[in-house]
């Protein structure tokens, strides 16, 4: 069965319904938000589809997703799909699947990461989250100058300030913990968190966690899954997400991946 190019946004997010933990990504978006940065590859079969796989252009590289169920996707599916792909990337494999890309592409590995969902938001609510604010594009310049100091490798695109998904924590005027969101979407009903950080200086002292919650809090008022990824080493931030509530759910890995030759 062959790889086609799929456009057809009602059979793509049955698709990735059927497991949307591991497709949040995916599954958020098809939004219209996102929907022009996207191509995704996927076996059609009769009115279903199977295999799918997503390349996003929306950053300085492409990301490939490549996640799956152990045996869903074949040898022959990433042999057809590297014909597909673009020269260099950045890319989220389920586990294994990176050794069908190593006849085709130099690897560099970035470590293994777990995709959490968010299972019981009692701890949620049940955490202060008084003086946490909203940010707009008019904090820019001060979430960069956070950025930087304490997330230098984030990858915070401006453009989802506009999803009013971003909340932060200022002391003395100064920002000093943000959490926001990676993917979001009202319509279908998903959100990922991400670019969660809090400045050196004021660490282990809640502030992560009240930014944390408060985000959530808002986002239950219209998602149905909220989910995010961690590095497997990062044991504070795993205490942290599992102490709001949040289960591991799969593993994964990042690479960057660069055709040879």
């Amino acid at each position: 069965m062959n790889l086609i190019n799929l456009r057809n946004k009602k059979l793509l997010a049955e698709y990735f319904r059927r497991d949307p933990f591991l497709h949040l990504y995916s599954l958020g978006d098809l939004d219209n938000f996102f929907w022009s940065k996207t191509t995704y590859y996927g076996v059609l079969t009769g009115k279903f589809v199977d295999k799918v796989v997503l390349v996003y252009r929306g950053g300085e590289m492409p990301v490939l997703l490549v996640l799956s169920q152990p045996g869903q996707i074949e040898k022959e599916h990433i042999n057809q799909l590297v014909q597909l792909l673009p020269d260099q990337m950045y890319a989220h494999l389920s586990p294994g699947l990176e050794t069908l890309f190593a006849r085709d592409f130099s690897i560099q590995e970035y470590g293994d990461h777990y995709k959490m969902s968010l299972e019981n938001p009692d701890p949620i609510f049940h955490t202060s989250t008084k003086n946490t604010i909203p940010l707009t594009k008019d904090d820019l310049p001060d979430i960069n100058s956070l950025y930087q100091l304490s997330y230098p490798d984030n990858a915070f695109d401006p453009r989802m300030l506009l999803t009013g998904q971003y909340f932060a924590y200022r002391k003395g005027g100064r920002l000093i913990s943000i959490a926001g969101v990676h993917v979001y979407s009202a319509t279908y009903r998903v959100a990922a968190l991400g670019n969660i950080t809090t400045h050196p200086e004021y660490r282990k002292q809640g502030y992560g966690r009240a930014v944390t919650a408060r985000l959530c809090q808002n986002l239950l008022n219209g998602v149905d899954y909220i989910g995010l990824n961690v590095k497997c080493d990062n044991q504070s931030a795993l205490s942290l997400y599992e102490s709001l509530g949040f289960l591991i759910l799969a593993k994964y890995g990042e690479f960057s991946l660069k055709k040879r030759g």
